[in-house]
């Protein structure tokens, strides 16, 4: 039995690997990578990618642009009676205008649902307290799936563009591919040297989701 349990967490953890590699390789603007562990402290791994859409270099930052290692998602208990978390976080330039599409990547392990809004800065009103400062949150950001099948798992429609010829993924392992159906734009007025726009990303569970330490891998791709 031990023999099988450790094939199958090999195979597990090289099927992220790849994932990680084939996600990291693309051409963005910008990459966060989360590994999300339920019952663990939520721990964020960012990659910097040397090739950008465009010329102007643009940025992720946690909150009001401040260092993207500040990033919190930590302790979230999945049986308290809040069901969700709101992480604020915004892309950034010293250039105006530049235009974006925002892009969400996910396993399917955890039964989390992501949602992303746009947000301001509202230090007098705002419901949403993060790193310090208050936002309000807006509207939801418009998108939809590239590869969601009826079941609610990925199709195999992009199982080569993330693995190439392997073969040995989970379902829940494929994963999902989300794009704004719009691009952003920053703005053309600056904030303490930056063009910003903020955004939340909220994740939301149910009564169903339970401390069972699955792993997800979830990628916000920016470009």
């Amino acid at each position: 039995m031990s023999a099988i349990l450790d094939e199958r967490n090999q195979i597990d953890n090289s099927s992220k690997k790849k994932l990680r590699g084939r996600l990291t390789s693309g051409t963005v603007a910008l990459l966060i990578a989360l590994l999300a562990v339920i019952s663990a402290t939520y721990a964020w791994y960012v990659y910097n990618t040397g090739r950008h859409t465009t010329k102007v270099r643009m940025a992720a930052g946690a909150g009001d642009a401040k260092p993207i290692q500040e990033l919190e998602l930590s302790n979230i208990d999945v049986s308290a009676e809040q069901k969700y978390k709101d992480i604020v976080f915004c892309v950034y330039s010293t250039k105006p205008d530049q235009s974006y599409n925002i892009q969400l990547a996910h396993t399917t392990n955890i039964g989390f649902t992501y949602t992303i809004y746009k947000a301001s800065l509202a230090p007098s009103d705002g419901e949403v307290s993060y790193l310090k400062e208050r936002y309000k949150k807006g509207n939801e950001l418009a998108g939809n799936y590239l590869n969601k099948g009826g079941n609610g798992y990925a199709t195999n429609k992009y199982h080569e563009t993330t693995y190439a010829t392997y073969t040995k993924v989970q379902a829940a392992a494929e994963p999902l591919y989300w794009r704004t159906t719009n691009k952003e734009t920053l703005p053309g007025s600056v904030h303490n040297g930056n063009y910003i726009n903020y955004y939340i990303l909220h994740i939301s569970w149910d009564k169903d989701v339970q401390d069972n330490k699955e792993t997800d891998m979830v990628y916000l791709m920016a470009g």
